[in-house]
């Protein structure tokens, strides 16, 4: 035991602050844990001695900046909530992802994040906390791992402000601390990056099967969004990677026939399972995973669909709303507000790099990433730019982690080469642009305080000055380098801390302040919260649940399967999450899937097993959906009474 202490860790201990046992004295066991606790505060022998420290205070700054007041949020989404909650419940409800326990319909995603959201459940209970904490830690880990990718070729200070970037890019935060499937799907991504950046160097067959097994889970959890790092790994690969072309061949098919193994492997299972021994795969129209894959999840979300002003699909008669894809979505204020910040700093920083690939002269570590780095930027940005009409402006999360390498790599090579006075110029015009960047779409709202302007100017003035003062001149390197860190997070950081105070739920949460355009997404989740329109409010977020109603659920409905049947899901979810008893969502998420069919319904009516039908009218009045709940509705309608209680419109199934 002396003999440990005596050694590297001992040095640690007394460097650190602490006390070193005497020579000849046997150590007790609370020296030892102190020695290995000053050994990991430290860090590698190799490393320098402020890095595992820096590295220590950036993550425990992230977790507590997607921890804080995490409760606020509530359910969150309360749709993957109640999933999470029927998971926690039923094995069978866990493994097919099902909405409910009685096991009648799925969500529409394939359910990786509803399993680790469910597990936390059923080990903590059921809570705001034991559903969003997960989330909180990936984007934590997720962090940690864009630290490590960069790391490994451009050294620690370029890997911490890499991380610094992405823990504090606003649409990470979010994510970060709300329920869908982004920070699962990020973490498998960035993992999976990592892991075939290791396998490019050393070219092991069972090092690039990992990649292909993240990769395929992180299809798992958000399908076709996970595969947008696809075309820059496969490029990245068949160009640099370890051995001969045909080894390379062979790499890569070995990544592939992984992914088609992990990812594909629930979708089999689930369409090979009876129809008639398993729940409705929710989102498709034939009951098919398969077939959520490719078209909703899939092929449709590239499809423009012509919507009216109100949001609904438009008809003959209907006015359209603009289609605002292109390049200038992604600079809208909608979109900028949660990725805006740095964006146009990496689209720079990526034509730097492929301008200046030769001339820059990497290590083959540096080369791989750069290529990886700058390929995924490009594709995650051009397919948010021209992707259809089901684009949220969340799905921005994807160009995070992308953006977050660039930008650090981008800087890193422009500050090398700050010798060569173009170069110094560009990067000094680049940070002043950042700035002016920033400004712009602080203008999207009206809540910003002056000061911050001030503020974010003076910085900017002095990060660029700093940057284009010579080398030589006496200026220390750390100040430079602090300002224009300073200069390019404190905007996000400021958006952050409004989406703090912001409880953050239903379908499109957003970043940031109240944005000033009347017709911009921020403005209509405001009416949408107001319940304006009411069918908006119900879609999106669900109507607050009567407790005389879910009391009556609670304790009259205990012989039957189902409490109640309902739509849209939303509604669906805050009434089973607070009765503590299954809800079936008619027609899935927006009450437009084919399940359960009115046959099926009146089966399970005759049989006694759903409680009550809660009438929602205002979905009825948009006249979106499907015919089978339509047929539903009016079959209720025409054999059961109707009552009100707390006024909601109840029909009790059980008479």
């Amino acid at each position: 035991m002396s003999a440990v202490l005596d050694g590297p860790a001992a040095k640690d201990a007394e460097h650190l602050g602490g006390i070193r046992p005497g020579r000849g004295k046997a150590a007790t066991p609370a020296h030892y844990i102190f020695s290995l606790v000053c050994r990991f505060v430290r860090g590698p022998e190799q490393d320098e001695q402020w890095e595992r420290p820096a590295l220590l205070a950036l993550l425990g700054g992230t977790a507590v900046l997607f921890l804080w007041g995490l409760d606020a949020n509530g359910w969150a989404n309360p749709y993957y909530s109640a999933a999470a909650q029927a998971g926690s419940q039923d094995w069978k409800a866990f493994f097919f992802g099902s909405f409910e326990w009685g096991n009648l319909i799925t969500v529409d995603k394939t359910p990786l994040s509803i399993w680790v959201m469910s597990l936390s459940v059923r080990l903590f209970g059921l809570s705001s906390w034991s559903i969003l904490v997960p989330q909180a830690l990936m984007g934590v880990t997720t962090s940690y791992l864009i630290y490590r990718v960069i790391r490994r070729g451009f050294g620690p200070r370029t890997a911490l402000f890499g991380a610094a970037v992405y823990a504090t890019t606003p649409v990470v935060v979010l994510m970060s601390r709300f329920n869908n499937p982004e920070p699962l799907m990020g973490l498998l991504t960035v993992a999976c990056v990592l892991v075939t950046l290791k396998a490019m160097e050393s070219g092991r067959l069972r090092t690039f099967a990992l990649a292909g097994f993240l990769l395929g889970l992180a299809f798992m959890a958000k399908q076709v969004q996970a595969l947008l790092v696809v075309p820059a790994l496969c490029a990245a690969v068949m160009v640099f990677s370890n051995g001969r072309l045909w080894q390379r061949t062979h790499q890569l098919l070995m990544s592939a026939g992984m992914f088609v193994a992990t990812g594909g492997a629930w979708l089999v299972a689930a369409d090979l399972t009876p129809a008639a021994e398993r729940p409705f795969i929710g989102g498709s129209t034939t009951n098919s995973a398969l077939e959520l894959t490719l078209n909703y999840n899939g092929l449709a979300r590239f499809i423009h669909i012509p919507l009216n002003a109100e949001g609904g699909r438009a008809t003959a008669a209907d006015e359209t709303a603009p289609y605002d894809g292109g390049i200038r979505r992604i600079f809208n204020g909608n979109f900028a507000p949660e990725i805006g910040w740095l964006l146009f700093t990496a689209i720079v920083c990526c034509l730097i790099v492929v301008v200046l690939f030769r001339s820059l002269d990497f290590s083959s570590q540096q080369r791989n990433l750069a290529v990886v780095a700058s390929a995924w930027f490009a594709t995650v940005f051009l397919v948010l730019c021209f992707m259809g009409t089901m684009i949220h402006t969340y799905y921005t999360y994807a160009l995070g982690a992308p953006m977050a390498l660039i930008v650090a790599i981008g800087l890193s090579c422009l500050w090398h080469l700050r010798h060569r006075p173009a170069l110094r110029l560009l990067g000094a015009l680049l940070v002043g642009a950042s700035t002016y960047m920033a400004l712009r779409v602080m203008q999207y709202s009206d809540q910003w305080p002056t000061w911050v302007y001030a503020v974010l100017v003076g910085l900017g003035l002095v990060a660029a000055l700093t940057w284009f003062l010579p080398t030589r001149s006496g200026l220390p390197r750390f100040f430079s380098a602090g300002a224009v860190t300073l200069c390019l997070l404190l905007a996000p950081l400021a958006v952050n801390l409004y989406t703090l105070a912001t409880p953050q739920k239903g379908t499109n949460p957003q970043s940031g302040p109240l944005g000033n355009d009347a017709t911009s997404m921020s403005q209509l989740m405001v009416s949408v919260k107001a319940g304006q329109p009411p069918w908006a409010q119900q879609t999106a977020m669900g109507a607050l649940p009567s407790p005389a109603v879910v009391d009556l659920l609670r304790k009259d409905t205990a012989a039957q399967k189902w409490a109640a049947a309902t739509y849209s899901a939303q509604n669906a979810a805050l009434y089973q999450i607070d009765s503590g008893r299954p809800v079936i969502p008619l027609g899935g998420w927006l009450g437009t899937d084919p399940a359960p069919t009115l046959e099926q319904f009146q089966r399970l009516v005759s049989e006694g097993q759903i409680g009550y039908f809660i009438w929602q009218q205002d979905l009825l009045d948009r006249g979106e959906l499907s015919s089978e709940t339509l047929s539903i509705t009016e079959w209720v309608r025409s054999h059961f009474r109707k009552q009100v209680v707390d006024g909601v419109q109840l029909y009790d199934l059980r008479n």
